[in-house]
């Protein structure tokens, strides 16, 4: 790992109660860069940042913070803040004195806390608010006094637990361009938890996916969603459609199916792609049916069946969104194959 990272996990082991847990989760951060973690509901997540947080026991391994191994060491003492999907505020406070609270808690002069309070409201354009009570606010807005009062003091390691959990589409958009100007602003090591890909991919400069208590791959988003490491990272990152059969190292081979497709293994297979890579065309090579059509923001998806196969395309070039008989294509730069385990 980096000796420029701020964040080191070596082999980093959590409980979950008196189940076995996460094990052996490595992984860098570096100053300035965010690491999202990514993974289904109950993989860990939030249990990783605790412990990192220190607010979970560590079961094995270290959690290292500029170069200190902190595993043992109280929250209060680890440079790392935690930040709870829930935004939690001191009631009795206002914007302002909850920003200021943990300035205050550290014994920083007066002038000088003043002066961090103003930033960061001008950061998070919060200003408006200073004096307001938290029971008087929305939920974006509580969501921004919780961050700001999070980097007011500046700590090395920021550990964001599904921030826009809650939050409309507007207000999450809203929220996100705020919290990406807080971070711009200074250069902590954050680690962003979420379940959420395209908000995971528009913050992130690198992915991790926590699959059956490891971390199994981490990388750019544009290396994770086009080249993932496994079958399982696939389907998670998008790949829905899935085809069991042969390969020779040329051809995939299922029921109808016969493929031109290059690998490196031969044997049993799986075949993986996403929607968008399977769609009508009159002109297709494939013969099959669409079988219903289902409408959202981002266009119509068909459930289809391709030659014997049940499986989702998208509609054509053109917009056919029609039920019944059809042919389609399947674009070969789509198409991921794994050895089946």
């Amino acid at each position: 790992m980096s000796g420029t990272s701020r964040l080191e996990l070596r082999l980093v082991a959590v409980r979950f109660g008196r189940e076995a847990g996460l094990s052996a989760i490595s992984l860098a951060v570096a100053p300035g860069e965010t690491v999202a973690i990514v993974g289904t509901s109950g993989a860990g997540k939030s249990s990783l940042l605790r412990a990192i947080a220190g607010l979970d026991p560590v079961a094995g391994g270290s959690v290292v913070i500029e170069g200190v191994d902190r595993s043992s060491a109280p929250p209060e003492a680890r440079g790392a803040v935690y930040l709870h999907q829930t935004p939690l505020l001191f009631p009795h406070l206002s914007v302002a004195e909850n920003i200021a609270f943990p300035l205050r808690v550290r014994r920083v002069d007066a002038m000088a806390i003043a002066k961090r309070v103003d930033e960061v409201l001008e950061k998070l354009r919060l200003g408006s608010l200073r004096d307001r009570d938290p029971a008087t606010l929305s939920g974006g807005q509580r969501h921004r006094v919780a961050l700001a009062r999070a980097i007011a003091g500046r700590p090395p390691v920021l550990l964001l637990d599904e921030p826009l959990t809650g939050l409309d589409p507007a207000t999450r958009a809203e929220t996100l361009e705020a919290i990406r100007s807080a971070l711009a602003d200074y250069d902590p090591a954050t680690l962003y938890v979420t379940h959420d890909l395209a908000e995971a991919g528009s913050i992130a400069d690198r992915i991790g996916v926590l699959l059956a208590a490891e971390i199994q791959q981490i990388d750019t988003p544009v290396n994770l969603f086009e080249q993932p490491a496994s079958a399982a990272v696939a389907e998670f990152v998008g790949f829905s459609n899935r085809i069991t059969g042969e390969s020779d190292g040329s051809t995939f081979r299922a029921g109808l199916w016969e493929i031109p497709l290059q690998t490196d293994f031969t044997g049993r297979a799986v075949l993986l792609f996403r929607p968008q890579s399977l769609y009508v065309e009159d002109a297709g090579e494939l013969t099959g049916e669409v079988l219903s059509v289902a409408h959202s923001p981002q266009g119509p998806r068909l459930r289809v069946k391709v030659q014997g196969v049940e499986l989702d395309a998208t509609a054509s070039r053109s917009g056919m969104t029609e039920r019944g008989d059809a042919r389609f294509r399947l674009d070969n730069p789509g198409l991921r194959i794994f050895a089946e385990l």
